[in-house]
């Protein structure tokens, strides 16, 4: 039996090829000579007439090869995805793989042994998403973005640190009947659980909002169940529904704004709330069947999930993933006070999960939930105040091991300079010069030149482990 880590190594280095090589073709070179994550947008609309003109034969090279390896590839990469062992975290919420996602898996590589991926690029190509105004720059963005995970795939390391698996949640909301049933059913619970027990289906639901509307935009108001994208949590519903119509008007084609706009504004609401919570009930699927944690890298999304897991905490205790020191460790390193621990840089993760460095970090810091009561346990800030103040502690620790080693070659370095003044001395003296020659100082030359490079040595070590790297990160947030 093929190893699942040797499968999923082979698969990622040929679709991570395909990405690049589409990439190449639709603008003409390397993903980082082209944008930073962050201005992405704004080297698009730059070079916009470029793009254009070399859209046809990138879209034509996809049709006959991404296409064909995911109609190869595809099923037996979610069965990979599957057979794959240690701490897995599946990352979910929505379909999008940005910045936030990137930072999120980036902190996570820190302890998990593997983060499941939803491929951020199929879903443009398993229906055609007609709703979507700038489709092939979405199309665009997605490869971009989950190019910025290469090194990683590239990387020869023990056992996958990403794998980018197929989820194939487009094709599934449009054509499979059980996920069609199954997203309405945790709608009409979500629905039952805040708005009124009575609820028991979607159609249930869409009565209530016919007839009594101002009770059910109060109670969505109340629990807050409509959070536009980008929007704070607390905000007021008017307020979200404003923010999410302006994100609407941005990015879905006019035929789609169309009719919605057609709507009333209980429908709106009901409307918004089906489309953030159908990415979640992806998530649960797959965090069941990939044996998996979820990951939630944006604060809305984090929102839903925490509302649906008040819903569903029967069938989250049945996922069985992780226990319970465990799932409150990965859940304290989402707050904010740790965000910090996203910015290390690409490279540097390639080099500590070589030396699998997450699984000693991972066990330093479940020993510090360990100590904690089972009140404080649920308090994810709690948790991160005490995973902060470990890390403040290990940080310090090794510091002071910078300073330890410079500490002890100065006393070194400074005995070579004593010794070599001695010598200079004995040259100075006619009757002892012929004896000492130039062997004695190049011996010093030698001994000082040696000293220094192990200085070095021991110095850069120390930099690269793991606490180095976030003395580093830290220094710089």
């Amino acid at each position: 039996m093929a190893d699942p880590a040797v499968q999923a190594a082979a698969y990622q280095r040929k679709l991570f090829e395909l990405f690049a090589e589409f990439f190449r073709r639709s603008t003409g070179t390397e993903v980082k000579k082209f944008a930073t994550l962050e201005n992405f947008d704004e080297v698009v609309r730059s070079r916009a007439a470029d793009l254009r003109s070399r859209a046809i034969d990138a879209h034509r090279w996809m049709d006959m090869e991404l296409k064909q390896f995911y109609a190869r590839e595809s099923a037996n990469a979610f069965i990979i995805a599957q057979k794959i062992g240690g701490l897995k975290l599946v990352q979910g919420g929505g379909s999008r793989f940005h910045r936030s996602q990137f930072d999120s898996v980036r902190g996570s590589l820190l302890y998990a042994d593997t983060v499941l991926v939803p491929d951020p690029v199929l879903p443009w190509l398993e229906v055609h998403r007609q709703e979507e105004r700038f489709r092939n720059v979405l199309l665009l963005q997605a490869v971009f973005s989950i190019l910025h995970l290469k090194p990683l795939v590239d990387a020869e390391l023990p056992y996958p640190a990403v794998f980018v698996f197929p989820s194939f949640e487009k094709i599934l909301e449009e054509k499979d009947e059980q996920t069609q049933k199954g997203t309405k059913l945790l709608v009409a619970n979500l629905f039952a659980n805040y708005v009124d027990h009575g609820l028991q289906t979607l159609d249930d639901v869409s009565a209530l909002v016919k007839s009594d509307p101002d009770h059910f935009l109060k109670e969505v108001d109340r629990h807050k169940l409509f959070i536009a994208p980008g929007g704070p949590l607390d905000e007021p519903l008017h307020k979200a529904l404003e923010r999410y119509e302006r994100d609407l008007a941005t990015w879905r084609s006019h035929d789609w704004l169309d009719q919605y706009r057609k709507l009333s504004t209980p429908v709106r609401v009901l409307s918004g709330i089906l489309e953030r919570v159908s990415p979640q009930y992806h998530l649960l699927e797959n965090s069941e069947e990939l044996g998996s944690h979820p990951l939630l890298s944006i604060e809305q999304q984090a929102h839903y999930f925490r509302l649906i897991s008040a819903t569903n905490s029967a069938r989250l205790a049945r996922l069985g993933v992780l226990g319970r020191n465990r799932q409150s460790l990965i859940d304290g390193f989402g707050r904010e006070q740790l965000r910090w621990l996203c910015q290390v840089p690409i490279e540097a993760l390639v080099e500590l999960r070589k030396n699998n460095e997450n699984a000693a970090f991972r066990k330093r810091m479940e020993t510090v939930v360990m100590t904690m009561h089972d009140s404080a346990i649920e308090d994810m800030d709690r948790v991160a105040a005490e995973v902060s103040r470990e890390l403040s502690g290990a940080i310090a620790d090794h510091k002071r091991e910078i300073r330890d080693v410079r500490d002890r070659y100065s006393r070194i370095h400074g005995q070579t300079a004593v010794s070599a003044w001695a010598s200079l001395g004995a040259m100075l003296i006619p009757s002892l010069a012929p004896f000492l020659g130039v062997a004695a100082p190049l011996a010093i030359a030698t001994k000082y030149a040696y000293n220094k490079v192990e200085e070095r040595s021991e110095k850069k070590v120390l930099s690269k482990s793991l606490m180095g790297v976030l003395a580093c990160v830290k220094s710089v947030d």
